[in-house]
């Protein structure tokens, strides 16, 4: 199942001997002639080949929705897409060790990880573990957070996953940033350092160098701030190095290789379609508010392939939702497409993908 075949397409813009007329940012073909047999993706710039080969990159295809809270009760739910979803309705493929909601979603090329989370009684500290491709089963509880956390954002590099913020066991918000190394199978996260100030309900996105968190809610105030912290982050305090358009929590976030975004919210008062987009390496100013949802959202989760950026599940004033709405890179005007929906209504839901920019660029 790993293994593609040069006449099938598996989530790539197309299997050919041929560069495509048509460079985008990060459009990936395969190269099938003798000797080559590799992956090449478009930069922004030029085209480079990919680290990524026949039988690597198992979780490149897909992306994973996972846990969440159907408006009644926590659930377990693991649902995927395949790239390039553009239509249709995700598989619900298999389950978390158990039930939970707002917990943050990572990934490795090989493996994805939802960390902490409610389950409807008590905050957790529960890391689970899917291994890509995961088609069926139930993900492994493979070890445990530093701390208790729920409603919180991750990130991650290469080599390593971080979770940020969010609310401990007795409610209060948490600057910590715990990290895990990859391919984590057993132990405890490790608290590496902290936010610029105590936040929950925030976003989460990486290029290749940094990690960001950008907005959400500091004490009883929603914010703005976007924060960064350098690869690989074993020390230290985050830098605020600039802010969203607008005050927001719970925007999602994904990224291409050159871009970060921030998709939906609330601010106490309004849902926001809101798609904010930062160029990396962002060390300063505002967000670019580039386009909108194709409806107001929160409670969602945001997820990439190489070329296209979601945003699924989620909640609009009335109603839970199993919208899924998709955006192309560069994404710079415009409002997303709803190309599907999820396998059941939910929110609060966690989510992650196999997408590497490193391995793909590297």
């Amino acid at each position: 199942m790993g293994i593609i075949s040069p006449q099938r397409k598996k989530g790539i813009e197309s299997h050919q001997s041929i560069e495509p007329i048509n460079d985008n940012e990060g459009r990936t073909w395969f190269d099938n002639t003798v000797d080559n047999n590799k992956f090449n993706v478009y930069n922004g710039e030029v085209w480079k080949e990919s680290r990524y080969t026949l039988t690597s990159g198992l979780g490149v295809h897909f992306a994973y929705t996972i846990g969440g809270h159907d408006s009644t009760k926590a659930v377990s739910i693991v649902d995927r897409i395949e790239f390039p979803f553009n239509f249709g309705t995700a598989s619900h493929v298999g389950n978390l060790s158990g039930s939970r909601y707002v917990q943050g979603g990572c990934n490795s090329s090989n493996y994805g990880y939802s960390m902490g989370g409610h389950n409807g009684s008590n905050r957790l500290s529960n890391i689970d573990r899917i291994t890509f491709p995961f088609d069926s089963g139930t993900g492994s509880n493979v070890g445990t957070l530093s701390c208790v956390h729920s409603v919180s954002a991750a990130c991650n590099s290469s080599t390593y996953g971080y979770f940020m913020g969010g609310v401990d066991e007795n409610g209060n918000n948490l600057s910590t940033i715990d990290r895990i190394t990859f391919p984590f199978d057993s132990g405890t996260g490790t608290h590496t350092g902290n936010l610029s100030g105590t936040i929950r309900r925030t976003g989460g996105c990486n290029c290749s160098i940094y990690g960001y968190c950008m907005g959400g809610r500091e004490g009883g105030l929603f914010v703005t701030t976007i924060s960064r912290f350098e690869f690989p982050f074993d020390s230290g305090i985050t830098t605020h190095v600039g802010n969203l358009s607008k005050t927001r929590e719970y925007g999602v976030g994904c990224n291409s290789s050159l871009y970060g975004y921030s998709m939906g919210g609330y601010d106490g008062a309004n849902y926001y379609s809101i798609i904010d987009r930062i160029e990396f390496p962002f060390d300063s100013g505002t967000a670019s508010h580039v386009g909108n949802l194709s409806g107001n959202l929160w409670y969602s989760i945001g997820c990439n392939s190489s070329e296209h950026g979601y945003c699924t599940g989620g909640s609009n004033v009335s109603s839970v939702l199993s919208t899924i709405d998709r955006i192309i890179f560069p994404f710079d005007s415009g409002t997303a497409s709803h190309v599907g929906n999820l396998s059941a209504t939910r929110y609060h839901v966690g989510g992650c993908d196999g997408t590497d920019f490193v391995s793909l660029f590297n």
